[in-house]
Formats: structure tokens, C-alpha cells, sequence
């Protein structure tokens, strides 16, 4: 028998539900579960289940409730003893139990065992503990389960941070720090890993940040070891730098050691790369603002979003020269093109800017912080055709917007943190912090689909299927009809910006300096062209292929 209580209450018997009865039994078994092997007094079990006005019969009703929870499971399990009653659970039963060994396990573990051992602990979550009860059961008991997972997760975080996965890991950090605002321990965690990933200022800004909310929202000030590691990113402390001996090469030390093994000189940063897939190879290179992040094609150009600046840069698709550069007044992070607009997702600014491709400037920014529908976040990412734009706006919602009005047509609450968006033939595609991609019909705004995908980054919808890539380096390919998974390909790396065409998948890799060629009809690797530095992302039209690609320090 496994019984399951990190999620709803759920009992199988050899992989069967097992019927608990109403929410009376159901709540005296999850009380017995928390304590499980544990004697737990009928004063207890009342206190639970009435609350603080228990009727006269409560004593009986208890007796009668314990009968059927024994009909419905075995009577051996739940036993009789002074003051009150006991549930045997063995070992491996209980899901609560199996999650605590494996984060026990964890803590002895070399980093990347410890990282899969509390993925699987983990993995046994399946939402909040016991919610369908009520707000008010087990209070106390709920919270301290919460406290674990949040602790575990932490766990994990700093075991992958341990193996060098920093980079990997921010943009899951950005979406738990705005689930968790006022939990230091994972701000000081984002803030490590964008420290480590070459991004100081965007590491100190999540410490003011913070400490703003400290301020504003309990009068308190940062704690301790958050102060500290403000002082040390200051500083550029090396004790942030990972452990000689981890078994991981410092960043800068990886990059040079690939830069020597090409015979061919990279690409300079801050620039986009020109690829002829043909041959494989870079052809030219043009130079852009500082930290590229994202292309888009369209109006016989190319469209480059660079965040540093708050930019982008318009190249000439046939000279292969920046024809224009738009201020944008935000960190510009990602891009769509239709008939008549270039559209901007401005991140943490929490907009989005309309850009006239025939007069080369921002005509409107629409701004969502003000919204009485929507919380304040940041607009991680666009797409858009002619009829709608899309905008992937936290905590938890993908926006549509009438490019007619400039004006929100639906909110789409999609349940976790939209991490990327791509319009298919029929559907928008979303994938988010939920380990989800989502099949959104626009005639509905609905979810019609959900994909589980490990830890999705980037996203590329094509005419015969959608491709997720994940942290681990793997590429799905998912058949947009049935949304189901037809292949994963193992590639390796951080593959952070994708595109498909009729004849071709690329994917920018942006741990080791490549651009990744697969095969549209069964996602086999056919090519690796390298590009140096670090690409974030890929766009392909007529041929060719455009890469962006950011400094060094970037990873």
C-alpha cells in the first residue's frame, strides 16, 4: 500500500486509488500520516477535525470515523492505543518518508550524485501538501512540510551551482525568487549564480531589490550572509568563485582552453555571427550593442535586442552592416517582427515597445505595471503574428495583446513562470518553471495540452513539430497534433536560443561556443559549426543563419 501526502491525499493499493470517504475520514488519515507511527490523542484528532467548536458527539463520531478509514484500508493499519490512535506505515510506504531518506542521502553525496537524489526527492511533490482540506488543517504540520521542500530545493540549487551549472541555473532562480521574495537564502542564491555567469550588476540589483521589499514589507534589513555576499560581488571576492578541485573549469579557463583548440578566431563579442549552414562555417560577423540576447527577422533585416544598452540594432539582410540603432530605454531581451512592427519584451522594466519598422523608432510602450488584472513582473518574452501579441509576463501569465488597440485582449493564467513563447501553425506554445510546454489555442486562449519537459529553456515552433530544449542539454521534439514527445536528442550543453525551418533545426549553445545543427525529421545532430564565445541566439532566412553572441563573461 503507498500512501501520498506531499500533494493531495491519495492511498494506492497495488497502483490503484484507494476510496477515502468525505473530508472528515479523509482528514483524520492525513493527521495520523503526519504522525505516522506515532501515537496521535483523540483531543488531537477533535481539535483537527471540528476545529475549536467540536459538538457533544465528537468522542463518538471520532470512533465511527476510525471504523471506516479501517474498512477502507486494512484494520491492522490503524491501531488503538492510549490516548488515542496509531497508523503503521513500512518502510517505502509513505511518501513523506521516502522524500526524507533521499534528502538524508543527499547530504553525503558528491555533488552530482546529490543533485539527482533530491530530483527524485523532490519529484514526489505533487503541489501543495493536503490543500483540498482547508487553509486551516494542520497549519503547522503543512508549513513545516513546505520548509522542507524549500530546503531540499536549496539543497539541490547548491549542488548544481557546486558543478558549474550557474548559468543554467538563473533563469529557475529568477522564477523561485519571485515565487519566494522575501526568502534570502534563494535571492543570495540568485545572486550567486548571476554573479558566477559574468552578470555583477544584474546580481547587485537583486540585492537591492530585495532589500527594498525587506524594508517596505516587514522594516527589516537584509540578513547577515546576504550583506556579506553583497560585499564580496562588490569586491569580486574569489572565494565566490568555484572550489579549485570541484571538477568543473572556472569559465574564463574553459573558454580560452576552446578558443586555443580552433584553429579559426571566434567571433568577436557583442556581435552577431553570419553562418553559411552549406559549408558549416561563419562567413562574416557584424558588431552590435553590448550583450546581445535575441534575433528576430523581418522588413529585409535583421532585428538584434541587446540588453545592456537598451537597444536594437537593425542590420541590412544583404549587406551584413547595422543600418539603424533604437533606443528602447529598457533591457531589451527578446523580439518579434510582423507586417508593420517590430515588438520588444523589455524584461525587468515590466513593458513592451512597439518599434515602426518604416521610420525606425518607438511609437508606443505599453506598459503592464499598472494593471489591475496583472501583478507587476517582468515580460520575459514575445511572439507575435498580425492578428495578436503574445507576451510572456510574470508570475504567472501570458498576455494577448490587439495590435489594432495596443490593448490586452485576454490573460491566460498558465500556472507557474512563463519562461518562452513560440506561435505554431494552430497554437502558441509556452513552456514554463513547471517543467510544462503548453499548447494554448488562440480561438479559445486555453491550455489544450501539457508536455512535461525537464527544466525547458528555449523554444522553436516549425511547421511539422515544436522543439523545447532543456538544462540538461536535450532537445525535444514534440508533435504540435497530439502533443506528445516523438524524440529527445541528447546534445549537451546550455542550449538557451533555437529556430526551425523546413530543413533544419539550429540551436545556439551557449556553454561552449557552438551553434548545433538537427535534423528536422528525426532530431539527429548533423552539424556543429563554432562560433566562439557565447551565442544566446539563432535566427535562419534565405540560407543563412544568424547568431548573436555576447562577451565572455557572459557564462
Amino acid at each position: 500500500m503507498e500512501f501520498r501526502i506531499l500533494g493531495p491525499l491519495e492511498v494506492l493499493e497495488e497502483g490503484r486509488p484507494v476510496a477515502l470517504g468525505g473530508a472528515k475520514p479523509r482528514a483524520l488519515l492525513a493527521v495520523l500520516l503526519l504522525h505516522a507511527n506515532e501515537v496521535v490523542s483523540r483531543d488531537r484528532l477533535i481539535d483537527e477535525l471540528w476545529g475549536g467548536e467540536p459538538p457533544d458527539t465528537a468522542h463518538t463520531a471520532l470512533h465511527v470515523h476510525v471504523s471506516q478509514v479501517r474498512k477502507r484500508l486494512r484494520r491492522d493499519v490503524i491501531v488503538t492505543q492510549n490516548p488515542g490512535y496509531l497508523i503503521r506505515i513500512s518502510d517505502g510506504e509513505l511518501d513523506l518518508h521516502r522524500f526524507e531518506r533521499l534528502v538524508a542521502t543527499a547530504r553525503a553525496e558528491e555533488p552530482a550524485q546529490a543533485a539527482g537524489l533530491l530530483r527524485e526527492g523532490l519529484a514526489l511533490w505533487r503541489g501543495a501538501p493536503l490543500a483540498e482540506l482547508g487553509d486551516s488543517f494542520a497549519r503547522s504540520e503543512r508549513a513545516w512540510l513546505e520548509e522542507q521542500r524549500l530546503a531540499a530545493l536549496e539543497q539541490r540549487i547548491d549542488a548544481e551551482l557546486a558543478l558549474g551549472r550557474h548559468a543554467e541555473l538563473v533563469p529557475e532562480l529568477e522564477g523561485r525568487v519571485r515565487e519566494q521574495p522575501l526568502r534570502e537564502r534563494l535571492r543570495g542564491r540568485l545572486m550567486l549564480a548571476l554573479y558566477r555567469s559574468g552578470r555583477q550588476a544584474d546580481a547587485l540589483e537583486v540585492y537591492r531589490s530585495g532589500r527594498r521589499l525587506l524594508d517596505e514589507e516587514l522594516g527589516l534589513k537584509p540578513d547577515d550572509e546576504l550583506q556579506r555576499l553583497e560585499r564580496a560581488i562588490l569586491n569580486h571576492d574569489p572565494s565566490l568563485e568555484l572550489p579549485v578541485g570541484s571538477g568543473v573549469e572556472r569559465p574564463s579557463v574553459a573558454r580560452r582552453r576552446r578558443a586555443a583548440a580552433h584553429t579559426e578566431a571566434p567571433v568577436p563579442p557583442d556581435s552577431v555571427a553570419v553562418i553559411d549552414p552549406q559549408r558549416s562555417r561563419v562567413v562574416s560577423h557584424v558588431l552590435v550593442g553590448r550583450r546581445p540576447v535575441a534575433l528576430a527577422i523581418g522588413h529585409g533585416s535583421v532585428w538584434v535586442a541587446n540588453a545592456d544598452d537598451g537597444t536594437v540594432s537593425r542590420i541590412d539582410h544583404d549587406r551584413h552592416e547595422v543600418i539603424r540603432t533604437i533606443g528602447i530605454g529598457a533591457p531589451a531581451i527578446d523580439l518579434a517582427v510582423t507586417t508593420d512592427a517590430v515588438w520588444v519584451a523589455n524584461g525587468s522594466d515590466g513593458t513592451v515597445s512597439r518599434i515602426d519598422p518604416s521610420v525606425d523608432a518607438v511609437v508606443e510602450t505599453i506598459d503592464l505595471r499598472g494593471s489591475s488584472e496583472l501583478v507587476w513582473n517582468p515580460t520575459y518574452a514575445v511572439d507575435a503574428d498580425d492578428d495578436s501579441v503574445w507576451v510572456a509576463a510574470g508570475p504567472h501569465h501570458v498576455l494577448r495583446i490587439d495590435p489594432a488597440t495596443n490593448e490586452s485582449s485576454a490573460i491566460i493564467d498558465v500556472g507557474h513562470v512563463p519562461v518562452g513563447l513560440a506561435l505554431g501553425e494552430e497554437a502558441l506554445w509556452v513552456v514554463t518553471t513547471a517543467e510544462r510546454a503548453l499548447r494554448i489555442e488562440q480561438r479559445t486562449n486555453t491550455a489544450t495540452a501539457e508536455v512535461p519537459i525537464e527544466y525547458p529553456v528555449a523554444l522553436a515552433a516549425g511547421k511539422r513539430a515544436v522543439w523545447v530544449s532543456d538544462l540538461r542539454g536535450q532537445v525535444w521534439r514534440i508533435n504540435p497534433d497530439t502533443g506528445t514527445v516523438s524524440q529527445t536528442t541528447p546534445v549537451g550543453g546550455a542550449l538557451v536560443g533555437m529556430c526551425a525551418t523546413d530543413g533544419a533545426v539550429f540551436a545556439a549553445n551557449n556553454a561552449d561556443g557552438t551553434v548545433v545543427q538537427l535534423d528536422p525529421q528525426d532530431g539527429r545532430v548533423v552539424g556543429l559549426i563554432p562560433v566562439g564565445h557565447a551565442p544566446t541566439d539563432v535566427a535562419s532566412s534565405d540560407g543563412i543563419v544568424w547568431v548573436s553572441i555576447q562577451s565572455e563573461s557572459a557564462m
